[in-house]
């Protein structure tokens, strides 16, 4: 049995995620990206260039781009496995470096970063932001790196006049699903710098602040009794299940019970 899955989004082409739960072989063979692949459930045998590993649970397999490689199944038995691809544009942008930095590692046994991978994941194929996916996708690879590599973080200098101009524009966007990358080329910071600017500046991650925007507006629309499911597409949400959820975990009450507080 094959059943494979994949998440591609034409806002965020630096990434491809692949879910499988699947018996078949991989013949050798390399592709241009970096690549961070996890066991869910089961073992299979991984093959860097002349190198052989069992992979399992709390592993994470690393595959630098252009690097021979494999990952079949053991004595036919099925397994369920994320594989994740990252252009090395995109990476090297990141770490704001001329060239991308290929890590030494090609197999990682760390039950806390097999952890937040798996979350990484989660958070990728789910009905969630582009902001939530690029900030977790963001902080995952800085800390792997920081934590499983030589990669040393370095700061430019401040730029804390640009908070401003930033929340500005959330104010502006609050009804749509922006992306890290819209804020990066608006403003001309990275990525990186911005979740770390946002961090330092308003005590609170980009994400936060944009969903708290999304319902302090939302809350404006249902004093006004306007049906939810139109509040929900006019603050932004997918939809009115979205907006519930995100609604509970902010106010603590549903919309329905807020805005009964304010319509007689």
């Amino acid at each position: 049995m094959n059943d494979t899955k994949f998440f591609t989004d034409a806002k965020l082409p630096f990434l491809e995620l692949r879910y499988s739960k699947s018996k078949l072989d991989y013949k050798e063979h390399i592709h241009n990206t970096f690549s961070i692949g996890a066991i869910i459930k089961g073992k299979r045998v991984y093959t860097n260039k002349n190198n052989y590993y069992t992979i399992c649970k709390n592993h994470l397999a690393i595959v630098n781009p252009n690097t021979i490689h494999s990952c079949n199944s053991i004595n036919n038995e099925e397994s369920f496995y994320y594989m994740l691809y990252l252009n090395k544009a995109y990476l090297k942008s990141l770490f704001q470096t001329e060239n991308f930095l290929e890590f030494k590692k090609e197999l990682v046994e760390d039950k806390e970063s097999y952890n937040e991978f798996l979350k990484l994941c989660e958070v990728i194929f789910s009905n969630e932001f582009y902001i939530k996916k690029e900030q977790y996708l963001i902080n995952f690879i800085l800390n792997f790196y920081k934590k499983h590599s030589d990669f040393k973080e370095e700061y430019t200098k401040d730029k804390l006049k640009k908070s401003n101009e930033i929340v500005d524009y959330l104010h502006k966007k609050v009804d749509s699903d922006i992306t890290l990358e819209e804020l990066s080329k608006k403003f001309n910071l990275s990525k990186f710098y911005l979740l770390k600017l946002f961090k330092k500046e308003l005590g609170t991650t980009i994400y936060t602040y944009f969903i708290n925007l999304k319902i302090e507006y939302a809350k404006k629309l249902l004093k006004k009794n306007m049906p939810i499911s139109e509040v929900a597409l006019e603050s932004g949400f997918f939809d009115q299940s979205h907006f519930h959820r995100n609604f509970i975990k902010f106010v603590a009450t549903t919309p329905k019970k807020y805005q009964n507080n304010f319509v007689q």
